[in-house]
C-alpha cells in the first residue's frame, strides 16, 4: 500500500519518507527533531538538520506546484504539520472500511461484510510503503499494515465460508495457505472448505503438510485449535462451530498464528 495517490510519483528516496511519515500521522504537528530522529534511524549526520529544511522546501513545492506558500504542509512551533483532508490516506480508508466491514459480520450481515472487506483490500496496490523499509519506523509502519492486510484478508474468507462459497474459495485459500505457511488460521480454513467440499482427504493432508512445516521450521506442533479442527474433520462434524469461535471478531496474532 502506497501512502498516497500521485503525489510522491517521482519523489526522492528521502522526500518519500518524509511526506510518508506526515501521511501516517495525519493532522498532527511532528517535531523537527522527531523528524530527524526518524529519518535518520536515531544516527543523524551534523546536515541532518539543513538537509530536512531543504526536503521540507521540496516537499511542499511538489505538494502545491504553483504555489508553495498555501502548501498543506505547515510550519509549526517546533516542526511541522500536515494537513490532510478526510478520506485522502488510502491506510485510514483502509481502517474505516475495516471498521464497517466487522461491524456488518458481527451483526450477522454477511453478504455487506464481504462487500466491505473486498473494497478494503482494493485500496492495496503492493506491499505497505515499498521501498521506505530501512527507516525503522516506516518498517514498523509497514509490518503493523502489512499484518492488517493480512488478518482481514482472512476475515473475508471466514464470511464467505460463512455463506457457503467453499467451492469458489477453495482454491485462493490454498494459495494464500501456500504463502503464508506458518499461519494457521489460514490452513483452519481451507481445511474447512476443502472437507465441504467433499475433500476430506485433502483436508487431513492439508493439516500434515502444516504440521509438518510447524515441527521443521518452529519445533512445535499445531496449536489445540487447529488440531482440534482437525479431530473434528477425521470424525465427520462440520468445525464450523470452532473456527467462528476461534475468529470471533479481530483479535491481535495469538500464539497459533504464526507469522510468515
Amino acid at each position: 500500500m502506497k501512502p498516497s495517490g500521485d503525489v510522491i510519483a517521482g519523489l526522492a528516496p528521502r522526500h518519500r519518507q518524509l511526506l510518508a511519515l506526515f501521511l501516517l500521522n495525519p493532522n498532527n504537528a511532528i517535531h523537527r527533531d522527531t523528524l530527524i530522529d526518524l529519518l535518520w534511524n536515531g544516527r543523524p549526520t551534523k546536515s541532518a538538520p539543513r538537509n530536512l529544511t531543504t526536503y521540507i522546501a521540496q516537499v511542499r513545492r511538489r505538494l502545491s506546484p504553483r504555489d508553495p506558500s498555501v502548501s498543506p504542509l505547515h510550519t509549526v512551533e517546533g516542526g511541522y504539520l500536515l494537513s490532510v483532508p478526510s478520506g485522502s490516506v488510502d491506510a485510514a480508508v483502509f481502517n474505516q472500511f475495516v471498521a464497517q466491514g466487522r461491524i456488518a459480520r458481527d451483526n450477522g450481515d454477511y453478504h455487506n461484510a464481504a462487500r466491505i472487506f473486498e473494497s478494503a483490500l482494493n485500496l492495496w496496490r503492493d506491499d505497505a510503503l515499498l521501498g521506505m523499509r530501512h527507516v525503522d519506523e516506516l518498517a514498523a509502519w509497514a509490518e503493523r499494515l502489512d499484518e492488517d492486510r493480512r488478518a482481514v484478508t482472512e476475515d473475508l474468507f471466514d464470511v464467505r465460508l460463512t455463506l457457503g462459497h467453499h467451492h469458489e474459495i477453495v482454491g485462493g485459500l490454498a494459495q494464500w495457505a501456500r504463502r503464508h505457511p506458518l499461519r494457521e488460521r489460514p490452513h483452519r480454513q481451507l481445511m474447512l472448505a476443502l472437507h465441504r467440499s467433499g475433500r476430506t482427504h485433502d483436508a487431513s493432508a492439508s493439516y500434515q503438510r502444516l504440521r509438518r512445516t510447524l515441527v521443521d521450521c518452529l519445533g512445535t506442533e499445531p496449536s489445540p485449535d487447529t488440531q482440534a479442527v482437525h479431530q473434528r474433520i477425521l470424525t465427520g462434524d462440520d468445525p464450523s462451530s470452532t473456527l467462528a469461535r476461534l475468529h470471533a471478531g479481530h483479535r491481535p496474532l495469538q500464539e497459533s498464528d504464526h507469522r510468515s
